[in-house]
């Protein structure tokens, strides 16, 4: 054996890399805990800080500076967060607001209305309908009679929204955070990598929202291939076995001993390697880069609003 792909779970990861160290051997595994990365061990996961960075950023560059976040109560969750907390500390005029949920509960208003800080807004609400019926002001006076005015003097004090979830919490979030005040078409909707599926895609509430993807054209012609052949759609996730082994069948076919072959040097090589789910590059510490894309949900489904950049050299920066 001269390089070993897997296992899946951190637990698993950090036993066989007792082995695999012990022996010399480099091993590629799916774990996405970067706490068991590093001296040999290259995790070829999708990375929720990138992700949070990427999404974060561009929305920076696109204006927004008001941005919260809503996320599990769970070790992805604090990941997110943490990210979350770097992506916007130091750039000027950005604030941020997080509120965790606890993923096991029956119903998520609790949160949503902290989040919203829905009985602050009532009383402000209040406090602004009064002052506006006490006005002689005909401006104000046209104002408060204007259609939806009574609701939307009171509307939240964010303009970008992050919601690290999926499946059924996701879907149920869209309609709950309208009920408590939020706006989708005053409030922008971010999400992680989780949002990349197709029923997430679909989600009519969540149209207009901006998540971080590969870029789509790139597996393409696998995924139609793995449709065909075996009835299996390909997903960011089995995309990830597919490229390992091209990864390792690329270093192989070059000259020189497995130990060349596989080293360190040739598994980080700084201009990265081209795979389904887009550019790669393994770093030192165990870690992959990736070059992301930005998507936004459209009615005819995801679309690319700023392409992945297509190569690391210069160096990758978002």
């Amino acid at each position: 054996v001269d390089i070993v792909l897997g296992p899946l779970f951190s637990e698993e990861v950090a036993a066989a890399a007792g082995v695999t160290r012990g022996s010399g051997r480099p091993m590629i595994a799916f774990s996405s805990d970067s706490q068991v990365a590093g001296n040999g061990v290259y995790l070829l996961s999708f990375s929720p800080e990138q992700e949070v960075q990427r999404i974060v950023s561009f929305a920076v560059s696109r204006g927004y500076r008001r941005f919260a976040a809503l996320l599990p109560r769970s070790a992805y969750g604090d990941r997110v967060a943490e990210a979350f907390k770097n992506a916007t500390a130091g750039v000027e005029g950005v604030t941020n607001r997080l509120v965790y949920y606890y993923p096991d509960s029956a119903t998520l208003d609790a949160p949503v209305r902290e989040l919203t800080d829905q009985d602050a807004r009532r009383q402000a609400l209040a406090a602004d309908i009064a002052r506006l019926e006490q006005s002689p002001d005909s401006a104000d006076q046209q104002r408060l009679a204007e259609p939806r005015a009574r609701s939307l003097l009171g509307e939240v004090d964010f303009e970008t929204l992050l919601i690290a979830s999926s499946g059924g919490h996701l879907r149920a979030l869209g309609p709950l955070l309208r009920r408590y005040g939020v706006d989708p078409e005053k409030v922008r909707y971010l999400g992680t990598g989780l949002w990349d599926d197709p029923a997430t895609i679909a989600e009519a509430s969540l149209m207009g929202g901006w998540f971080p993807a590969s870029q789509p054209a790139v597996g393409s012609q696998l995924a139609t291939r793995m449709q065909a052949d075996f009835n299996v759609r390909l997903t960011p996730v089995t995309s990830l076995g597919y490229d390992a082994v091209a990864l390792v069948a690329t270093l192989a076919a070059g000259a020189g001993d497995p130990a060349a072959q596989f080293s360190d040097e040739a598994l980080t090589n700084p201009a990265g390697f081209a795979g389904v789910t887009g550019i790669f590059r393994l770093r030192p510490g165990g870690l992959t880069e990736r070059a992301l894309a930005v998507m936004e949900i459209q009615p005819q489904g995801a679309t690319v609003i700023d392409p992945a950049p297509a190569s690391f050299l210069p160096p990758l920066v978002h």
